[in-house]
């Protein structure tokens, strides 16, 4: 897909899912079309209790849904999606040992002997409670993704998000709305419609709430102007580029960030007509888990960290290396270099050095305790091995 009209079709196609729910696999189907692809997904993963379901979905056989959701318990690439960078997407086959994913249980299990090969996905969100993302499973004969389709599945992960923020999809709620305005007016997201030159013609509550304010926009006659230089920017950009959807990143003066999204909205009808929705929201509270803190305070590959998160469950060197599709041995080199990172010795110690990276977070039984970044989580751990 390289037409902008095709892309803003596309993007439209994805808003419209916001009004409704039902149509996501039909959607879905598009995109899994532009990318050549055989199946397409929304899923949400619980990073506590490993869990996770199909959201929506497209082309996927009942029994291999099925399959995936049951088992998804033992799949390998778990520990990687919850430490992937948000709004990036991967690839099995440029991202992992594509061979040992197709020869882990998992795989085995669900996959095998259908005619599957690579999987695109999407990290969208990543909260204390969940994670969420979308992908899009190719064939054997197609083979890997290319540089096009992860172009492609940047631009169009932040109006996914956007979209399923505003009907509540990925949280299993929805939001009974009979017009865009009314679905709009119930998301907790500061939500603007504007024309091109800037004229407002609908801000929710919480828009309302955020132009009072005043930290990242402000109203004057109806229009909405920057009350920062990149907001303005923003703005500029936005009356210069109206069919362009984008989503960036911006810093507010009191040091909070937000992300800002817009859309062309040409499928509204008369209740719009043909304007631009723009949509503000706070970063999500990073998710901590022990493996999450773990990969990135010790530096830890892919491979490193799906041995790691295997060992925390206490599995054994044979059980970790059927699962993940890999050698005995090759379990072994990652544990040995696991030790090493961490500056353990055995496994009892390794696993009581990570559980504790997140341990002096603040709970709400714990007011009084303070947050601290991992560096300083390690160096107060070794002061009192010491």
């Amino acid at each position: 897909m390289k037409a902008d009209r095709e892309f803003s079709q596309l993007v439209g196609r994805i808003y419209d899912c916001a009004l409704d729910n039902s149509i996501w696999p039909s959607v879905l189907g598009e995109i899994t079309e532009a990318m050549n692809g055989l199946m397409g997904d929304l899923t949400v993963v619980d990073p506590v209790n490993k869990t996770g379901y199909l959201a929506a979905r497209h082309n996927w056989p009942d029994d291999v849904a099925r399959l995936a959701t049951e088992n998804f318990h033992i799949n390998p690439n778990a520990a990687f999606i919850l430490t992937m960078p948000l709004m990036e997407p991967k690839c099995s086959s440029r991202d992992l040992d594509i061979a040992a994913f197709h020869r882990s249980r998992y795989w085995r299990l669900c996959f095998a002997g259908r005619g599957y090969y690579d999987y695109l996905v999407t990290a969208i969100s990543r909260e204390r409670s969940r994670f969420a993302g979308w992908g899009i499973l190719g064939s054997e004969r197609r083979g890997p993704f290319t540089d096009e389709d992860l172009e492609l599945a940047a631009l169009l992960s932040p109006h996914i998000r956007r979209s399923t923020e505003i009907s509540g999809l990925l949280e299993h709620r929805r939001i009974a709305a009979g017009t865009l305005r009314s679905a709009l007016d119930a998301l907790a997201a500061p939500t603007f419609i504007i024309d091109p030159g800037g004229e407002i013609g609908f801000v929710n509550a919480a828009a309302r709430m955020e132009l009072e304010r005043g930290v990242l926009f402000r109203q004057r006659r109806n229009r909405l102007f920057g009350a920062t230089p990149d907001a303005a920017a923003l703005l500029a950009d936005l009356k210069a580029n109206p069919q362009r959807g984008r989503d960036v990143l911006l810093a507010a003066p009191d040091g909070c960030g937000f992300h800002v999204t817009w859309a062309f909205v040409d499928q509204a009808g008369e209740v719009l007509g043909r304007q631009i929705l723009v949509v503000l929201r706070e970063l999500e509270p990073e998710l901590q888990t022990p493996i999450c803190a773990a990969a990135r305070l010790y530096k830890l590959t892919v491979a490193e960290t799906q041995v790691l998160a295997q060992v925390l469950e206490c599995q054994g060197l044979s059980e970790v290396a059927d699962l993940l599709g890999v050698a005995r041995s090759t379990v072994k080199t990652h544990l040995d270099a696991i030790y090493r990172k961490t500056d353990t010795r055995r496994r009892s110690e390794l696993v009581r050095r990570v559980l504790a990276l997140t341990s002096s977070l603040r709970t709400p039984s714990e007011p009084g305790r303070q947050q601290l970044p991992t560096d300083r989580l390690h160096a107060a751990e070794k002061r009192r091995a010491d």
